[in-house]
């Protein structure tokens, strides 16, 4: 009984995520334009931070 149930948990796992993965693409300069590319605020730039490390 376990299978049918896992088919379409699978089927229904696989349609969601196709549904998301088409939403993003087609809302990615939407959500750019509103976040921008800082994807972890309050942390330094891995640019600053290897320039500060290298400099040491």
């Amino acid at each position: 009984m376990a299978d049918p149930i896992e088919a379409d948990v699978n089927q229904t796992r696989a349609a969601f995520m196709a549904g998301a993965a088409a939403f993003l693409a087609a809302c990615t300069d939407e959500f750019d334009g509103a976040v921008g590319e800082d994807r972890y605020p309050g942390l330094p730039d891995k640019q600053t931070e290897t320039t500060s490390r290298d400099a040491a």
